[in-house]
């Protein structure tokens, strides 16, 4: 049965390893997302939880010593995971585009500002004439705050942090593509500059009415940012709701964990902690993979995943706590 949760992006079941020299890293084992058009989704987790590889496998960017064993990817018509890839080319970038965690990294450093983003321009648009492409660039860099004149001119070095994060803003966005994912896009830059790209990022995703994917650690951001979230723990997702929902009626012990610990004005109490640590990919605890660490562990959380169920109108969860229940 095909049945699709997402108009714009369903993610069932997936699966990425990585061999390593340690052995083979299970970094993803059985995501669920799913996407309507111009919604906003959230990714939050702890660091090392696979929110990156999920972003890159939706990108189909993994790579050598990286595998994706399973699942499938449905975006906009397509399942991802069965184009070859000239097909691809024609998507990502295109239709799909990332604002990568390390701006400066994902720039080609020998290429200056002003033709890596008329590349992405020509992409979409096909052969246009020189003096139409160098205006478009300008339009982008004038819409992200940028003096297009001196900007383009600029290769990746000669410019700041947070210049080059909205240099990679206006790349992703000079396409129009129907899916934005940003990866982390603030946590290379000082607070005053995370709020300034925070806000810019905003201010295009509601102009342009981009469906968005934002990846990110804080919960503040995600709660003002996105219309559900979706929580990951150790490659898994645990749960998924509208962004109210989830805040203010977490289910999963994990997410519940993640709540608890976030700061909160005028309270001067000690944060909780979530006990132990984040597991060993290369040698994961069987069944469910928060069990070592959860209070209300029981003897099946050990034997297997518990089955990703919709507890409210919604509002689904991967807890043994909630099988056969109401």
């Amino acid at each position: 049965m095909d049945q699709r949760r997402g108009t714009l992006l369903d993610v069932t079941d997936l699966r990425v390893i990585f061999h390593t020299y340690r052995g083979t890293i299970k970094a993803l084992n059985g995501v669920q997302l799913w996407l309507n058009h111009g919604e906003r989704l959230g990714i939050v987790g702890e660091s090392g939880c696979g929110k990156s590889v999920t972003s890159l496998a939706l990108m189909q960017l993994i790579e050598q010593p990286g595998e994706m064993i399973g699942g499938r990817i449905f975006f906009d018509g397509h399942i991802l995971n069965e184009l070859d890839e000239s097909q691809l080319d024609g998507i990502r970038g295109k239709d799909m585009a990332t604002i990568f965690q390390e701006p400066v990294a994902a720039l080609n450093p020998v290429m200056r500002v002003g033709y890596q983003i008329a590349e992405n321009i020509i992409q979409k648009s096909g052969n246009a004439g020189s003096r139409k492409i160098n205006e478009d660039v300008g339009k982008m860099l004038s819409t992200v705050g940028l003096d297009p004149n001196r900007t383009m001119r600029l290769y990746p070095h000669q410019l700041s942090g947070g210049m080059a994060q909205r240099v990679m803003i206006a790349m992703a966005l000079s396409a129009r593509p129907k899916l934005l994912i940003a990866d982390e896009p603030t946590s290379a830059l000082d607070v005053t500059i995370q709020a300034q790209i925070l806000e810019l990022l905003d201010d295009l995703v509601r102009e342009f009415d981009y469906s968005t994917i934002l990846i990110t650690h804080d919960m503040g951001v995600a709660a003002s940012f996105c219309d559900k979230v979706a929580v990951m723990y150790a490659g898994n997702t645990v749960e998924y709701a509208t962004t109210t929902e989830i805040f203010h009626n977490p289910l999963h012990p994990y997410a519940r964990g993640l709540f608890r610990a976030v700061p909160r004005m005028g309270n001067s109490d000690e944060l909780e902690t979530i006990p132990g640590v984040v597991p060993d990919l290369v040698n994961p605890p069987p069944g469910c993979r928060f069990h070592p660490r959860c209070r209300h562990a029981m003897p099946e959380c050990k034997a297997s995943f518990p089955p990703f169920l919709e507890i409210e109108p919604g509002h689904f969860v991967a807890c043994y706590c909630f099988v056969n229940k109401g």
